[in-house]
C-alpha cells in the first residue's frame, strides 16, 4: 500500500530537498574556484612584473569543524563547508622563504538539525527539527615562513590577525514548537589564525595544495538552539599557482 504525501515520514521528505541543495552548492563552488583561479593568476602576473619576488596563490575547498556549546543539540560538533582564496609574496630566495600573505575564507551551512525541547505541562522532552542557514566571511593578513627543498615541493606555516562577519538564520520545522521561534542575526568579530600548508607542483605554474588552519574569533551566535562560538579547525584542498 502506497503512502500519501501526508503519511511519508518527514525525514524521507527532507532527503530529496537536501540532495538538491548539495548539488546547487557543488555547482556554485566549482564556479567560485574557477573565478578565483583566474583572479589569482592575473594578479600574480602583474605583481611579478613589478618585482623579482616570488608570488604564490591558492584556491581551495574544505570543511570547518565547530564545537556546539548548546547542550540541547543532538550533535556535539557542526561541520560547515568553506571556500577560500589567498596570495603569498616571498621576499627571500633559495630554500628558505619568508614573506606576507592575505586572503579570504567564505563558509556556508544549509542543514536541518534536531534539538531537545520541553514537551509541555506533562513533562518530558521532544525532538524539534530546525532549518539553519548561515554565511560567514573572514579576511586575514599575516606572515609566513616556509621551505622549498625541491622545485616541485613547498611547505610552511603562517599566522596573523583576521576580521570576520557572519549571518545565521534559524527556522523551526517539524513538529511546530511554541517556545522555538524563527530568528535571524548578523554579527561582526575579530580574531587570530594559524595554519600549515603544502604545495606539490605538477608543472612550472600549477600544482595541488592542502592545508589545515585554526581560527580563534570573538564571533558568536545565540539563537533558539543555544550559542555557537566560531572557533575551530579548518581542513582544505585545492589548486596552487606560482609566478
Amino acid at each position: 500500500m502506497s503512502l500519501g504525501p501526508a503519511e511519508i515520514p518527514a525525514s524521507q521528505r527532507l532527503i530529496p530537498i537536501l540532495l538538491r541543495g548539495i548539488g546547487v552548492h557543488i555547482k556554485k563552488t566549482m564556479a567560485l574556484i574557477f573565478c578565483a583561479s583566474l583572479i589569482l593568476l592575473s594578479a600574480g602576473r602583474t605583481l611579478s612584473e613589478e618585482a623579482d619576488e616570488k608570488t604564490y596563490g591558492h584556491a581551495f575547498l574544505g570543511k570547518m569543524t565547530l564545537p556546539d556549546t548548546a547542550s540541547e543539540l543532538e550533535e556535539d560538533t557542526q561541520e560547515i563547508t568553506i571556500f577560500g582564496a589567498e596570495a603569498q609574496r616571498s621576499y627571500t630566495g633559495g630554500i628558505f622563504q619568508l614573506g606576507m600573505e592575505t586572503g579570504a575564507v567564505l563558509s556556508w551551512d544549509s542543514s536541518v538539525r534536531y534539538f531537545k525541547a520541553s514537551s509541555g505541562e506533562q513533562g518530558g522532552t521532544a525532538a524539534i527539527s530546525v532549518a539553519i542557514e548561515s554565511f560567514m566571511i573572514d579576511y586575514f593578513f599575516g606572515g609566513f615562513v616556509g621551505m622549498q627543498p625541491f622545485e616541485w615541493l613547498r611547505f610552511g606555516v603562517g599566522a596573523g590577525p583576521l576580521v570576520i562577519w557572519g549571518t545565521r538564520e534559524v527556522e523551526p520545522e517539524d513538529p511546530p514548537d511554541e517556545e522555538t521561534t524563527a530568528d535571524s542575526v548578523a554579527e561582526f568579530g575579530a580574531g587570530l589564525y594559524a595554519r600549515a600548508y603544502i604545495d606539490i607542483y605538477i608543472s612550472k605554474v600549477f600544482g595541488v595544495y592542502a592545508g589545515v588552519r585554526r581560527a580563534e574569533t570573538t564571533l558568536s551566535f545565540e539563537d533558539a538552539t543555544g550559542s555557537l562560538d566560531i572557533d575551530g579547525w579548518q581542513y582544505y584542498v585545492g589548486l596552487s599557482f606560482r609566478l
